[in-house]
């Protein structure tokens, strides 16, 4: 073998080994989106009062079982609005397709805060303004959202209750404002203007579950304004 060809041999194994890292990266990169979908999904599921269901994800393509029949377009209607979900199936639900995503630049950012709080609420200790671990790892999520928001959105950070027989509607009220006020003073520490994000306390009167007494209810949300 001469020396000036000896080293073509080479060529085809480059090719080969070049193909394969492609493939194997495909691979890797397609795992992981259904892996988040999936978690996302069913972090949906959960605070919609469907935790029993199980998704699964080929892709960006869903399917959804483990519902009775007549939860199961709602079901499908939840995980449709997940980010980044393409299709659903749900037995019982005809096949549909996830809403387009909105153009608005409010609508957008909207979108995937919901998203980002549908996957791991913001949650908190019964009873207290104390976050818990999943409730911290969610603001931390939201910074990150919030953190490249256009300057003329403001931020409605509203604070709810779980409901508590006989409860007091004026404690329920305020332990909400507490809550809200406790992400509000995270956002504003993370650099998010003091002006554009103010706190409110909805106490119990918009629950998440059926019964709303679970520890689903005991969360913030956060409505982004302005952008008109």
């Amino acid at each position: 073998m001469s020396g000036g060809r000896g080293w073509l041999w080479l060529v085809p194994l480059a090719l080969v080994v070049t193909g394969a890292l492609a493939v194997a990266a495909t691979w890797l990169g397609a795992d992981r989106i259904e892996s988040d979908l999936a978690g996302r999904a069913r972090g949906a599921l959960a605070s919609a009062g469907l935790p029993g269901a199980t998704v699964t994800f080929d892709g960006r393509d869903a399917a959804v079982s483990g519902v009775a029949p007549e939860q199961a377009r709602r079901a499908a209607d939840v995980v449709a609005a997940v980010e980044g979900v393409r299709t659903v199936e749900s037995p019982g639900a005809p096949a549909r397709e996830a809403p387009a995503q909105p153009r608005n630049p409010r609508d957008r950012l909207q979108a995937e805060l919901d998203g980002v709080l549908a996957g791991q609420p913001i949650t908190f200790q019964p009873d207290t303004a104390v976050l818990t671990p999943q409730g911290e790892q969610a603001v931390s999520d939201v910074v990150d959202v919030l953190g490249s928001a256009p300057t003329d959105l403001e931020f409605e950070v509203g604070g709810h209750v779980a409901r508590v027989p006989g409860g007091d509607p004026r404690a329920a009220r305020e332990l909400s404002r507490q809550r809200a006020d406790t992400v509000a003073r995270r956002l504003i520490a993370a650099g998010i203007a003091n002006d554009r994000v103010s706190a409110v306390g909805y106490g119990d009167t918009r629950p998440r579950t059926p019964t709303g007494d679970q520890s689903a209810d005991r969360r913030v949300e956060i409505t982004v304004r302005g952008g008109d």
